[in-house]
């Protein structure tokens, strides 16, 4: 019995930090028990589990053996679960109601108000607190369900699900958030069906119902309606395409598509530029264009080809 719930722990350990668990482990409990008609390991009482810089804390844990190879395959930490690690400078933990690890497709679930995070030199990376989340240690793949917040730098997200895409050494490399998702980062907020965030290209892509919420050079808000948008951070640039939309102060315009540029001195939005047919509106007059182009500051537009203005009320 003992040396099964050795394994069990040793498999844990790599399966939950992703790293070699070589060195001195302990297994503390106030009892263990083996049940051999249902296979099963029941560890009660103070519950804690130790092999280098990891740690597991819980009050109750049931360890469940494979009946045909009599090998450890699936554990479970109950009764408000805490695991953590310090490694390289940085701190994970993991608080749930119920932890659970299955050794067979290396999967680690944490159920039931659960916060995961990564803190490094005392500062907190990434926080993500959900009903459900659930990490594969085969695909470096973390999945989230149910109420999903996640602080990642200056990037604050929500949604129904969420699923981040990790590397090697665990830093994030891709988000991806799906049901009413929101994407927030300093003043400006996306809104959508689905939002992709790309970490390497720092570039953020939304679909379905998308609305953005944008800072102009200065500090005035850009709002833009569309099926489709994205957004990169380097060039500070967006397009949105699909019945696109955009509010400038007392500006409504739309068209198929519209391009939003940054000043090159201060990387700040400053230019919106429609393609395809397109249609402004500003203080009671309407014009339609095959291209429009809107000046934030100073603030102007410019209307070319095939221009056809509407001035509603001229006799009166």
């Amino acid at each position: 019995m003992k040396k099964n719930i050795i394994n069990l722990i040793l498999i844990l350990m790599y399966v939950t930090t992703g790293i070699c668990c070589a060195g001195n482990l302990t297994v503390e409990s106030d009892s263990q028990e083996f049940k051999d008609s249902d296979k099963k390991i029941y560890l009660e009482g103070n519950v804690k589990v130790k092999n280098n810089d990891a740690n597991v804390l819980s009050p109750r844990a049931v360890v469940e053996i494979d009946p045909k190879n009599n090998k450890v395959h699936k554990v479970e930490f109950k009764d408000h679960a805490y695991s953590w690690q310090l490694k390289d400078g940085k701190k994970h933990e993991i608080k749930a109601q119920i932890l659970k690890v299955s050794l067979l497709n290396k999967i680690f679930t944490a159920e039931g108000k659960t916060i995961s995070s990564i803190t490094e030199n005392d500062k907190p990376v990434v926080i993500v607190t959900a009903d459900r989340q659930e990490y594969n240690k085969t695909t470096n793949m973390m999945k989230a369900f149910g109420n999903v917040n996640i602080l990642y730098k200056d990037v604050e997200t929500f949604s129904k699900e969420a699923y981040v895409s990790l590397n090697d050494k665990n830093d994030v490399k891709k988000i991806d958030l799906v049901g009413n998702a929101r994407l927030h980062k300093e003043k400006n907020k996306i809104n959508a069906h689905k939002v992709s965030y790309d970490n390497i290209k720092e570039e953020a892509v939304a679909t379905g119902d998308v609305y953005t919420d944008l800072t102009t050079e200065d500090n005035k808000r850009i709002q833009v309606w569309s099926d489709y948008q994205s957004y990169n951070k380097k060039s500070n640039f967006v397009t949105a395409s699909g019945s696109a939309k955009i509010i400038y102060e007392d500006y409504t315009a739309r068209g198929p598509k519209v391009n939003v540029y940054a000043d090159k001195k201060t990387n700040k939005l400053n230019e919106a530029v429609f393609v395809g047919r397109s249609k402004i509106e500003t203080k009671g007059r309407s014009i339609e264009a095959d291209r429009i182009t809107i000046i934030m500051n100073p603030k102007d537009f410019k209307a070319e080809g095939h221009v056809k203005s509407i001035i509603p009320n001229v006799g009166k």
